[in-house]
């Protein structure tokens, strides 16, 4: 549920972004929630409804017999306009049109290589024209990109530690726009598109805990998206889980990023794949330059010993890192997001660990609640187009 922050600069803002977490309350509901009153919440209500930025979606039923006036329930106009969202990782560029209730549209996608990496900041812009062209004449309210690592704000480039992307250039991706263009953490991209179009499954406060090539954790605080004052916010990957472990490419030894990322595991199962003759991982491969997560998982899940030994040592750490999160910032839910925890058997295993490491004092501290979200992948685009709504639409 949204509730009323000081820092949104409008009533405008507050109430379009408390429509959409609250979607189908009334205007008394929305000045209750907002603090705004009422009078301010009808007349701006009534220049949105004129605009086509809401709707209203019928009388709501009342629990007592009311002689006033019937309440109406709002909505957002989810054809009012479209946003744009793009993401690029080491594994694809992924572009997607969304309407406003984040339905995904149209989606464009190109594998991840040497050459994408190099004229990144050109395909980026091809496929934003591609999807605006695929939108037709729909109302392009903005864009979003989701990049694997933070942005220099005032540069508009990318601060990551891959040298494949050291062309990206966000001031030539603005310039070849003709409306807003926002860029944000990938991660925490997916944390606003939680945030906006789950808003029964989304508390106010919440995680969202990646766990892919890299890692991350986006934290959302009393419906703020932290960003912090350094780029070490979210920095999960770096935390030190096995002190005088191997050396991380930040220069630490033991970061959770060398025993928990699927680099890490794949690192892993090609020694497994090269030691162990019984290993089911031969059934997909005889060489570790073509051996992948989904290898790893199917093998896995057959219950191949040697793959269950290196994935649940990576889980445990994962469940360690879980519990002091749980701990230190104590969000109401914490979303895990991963292809491997589409796999059942995995994400049944890995509940269980996390379980058993939060029930101490009969879990007293209220630790919240974990949950597996489906990966996908267009997630981190429509997480993007997230962000393109929340910063161009709603905050417009």
């Amino acid at each position: 549920m949204y509730k009323a922050k000081e820092i949104k600069s409008s009533n405008h803002d507050r109430i379009l972004e408390c429509i959409y977490r609250n979607p189908g309350y009334s205007r008394r509901d929305i000045s209750e929630l907002t603090g705004i009153t009422p009078a301010t919440v009808t007349t701006t209500v009534a220049a949105m409804l004129q605009e086509g930025i809401v709707r209203e979606l019928g009388e709501m039923e009342e629990e007592k017999k009311s002689l006033g006036r019937k309440r109406i329930a709002l909505g957002i106009n989810e054809a009012y306009g479209c946003v744009v969202g793009v993401e690029f990782t080491a594994e694809a560029l992924t572009a997607c049109v969304t309407d406003l209730a984040g339905k995904i549209l149209y989606t464009t996608s190109v594998p991840h290589s040497r050459e994408v990496g190099n004229r990144i900041t050109g395909l980026v812009i091809d496929h934003i024209r591609q999807c605006m062209e695929a939108a037709g004449d729909r109302n392009i309210l903005a864009v979003g990109i989701a990049v694997p690592g933070h942005m220099d704000e005032e540069a508009l480039c990318l601060v990551s530690s891959r040298s494949f992307w050291k062309s990206f250039d966000g001031k030539k991706i603005a310039e070849a726009c003709d409306c807003p263009v926002f860029f944000e953490n990938n991660v925490r991209c997916m944390a606003v598109a939680k945030y906006l179009h789950d808003p029964s499954n989304t508390p106010s406060s919440f995680a969202l805990f990646h766990v892919g090539y890299g890692m991350f954790c986006a934290n959302v605080s009393e419906d703020e998206l932290y960003i912090g004052t350094t780029y070490g916010a979210g920095e999960i990957a770096h935390t030190v889980a096995v002190p005088d472990g191997k050396r991380c490419s930040c220069g630490q030894q033991g970061c959770l990023q060398t025993v928990a990322t699927e680099v890490a595991i794949l690192e892993n199962a090609a020694v497994v794949l090269k030691t162990d003759q019984n290993t089911l991982l031969r059934n997909y491969t005889d060489t570790s330059k073509k051996l992948t997560i989904e290898h790893v998982i199917a093998a896995y899940s057959m219950g191949d010993a040697s793959v269950r030994r290196l994935v649940d040592q990576a889980l445990k750490y994962l469940s360690i890192s879980i519990l002091n999160i749980a701990v230190i910032m104590n969000p109401e839910k914490l979303f895990l997001h991963g292809k491997m925890f589409n796999d059942p058997v995995i994400r049944r295993n890995f509940l269980e660990m996390v379980e058993r490491r939060m029930d101490f004092l009969q879990n007293h501290y209220n630790l919240g609640t974990v949950e597996v979200m489906k990966a996908l992948p267009t997630d981190g685009a429509a997480g993007a187009a997230a962000l393109a709504i929340l910063r161009g639409f709603c905050h417009a």
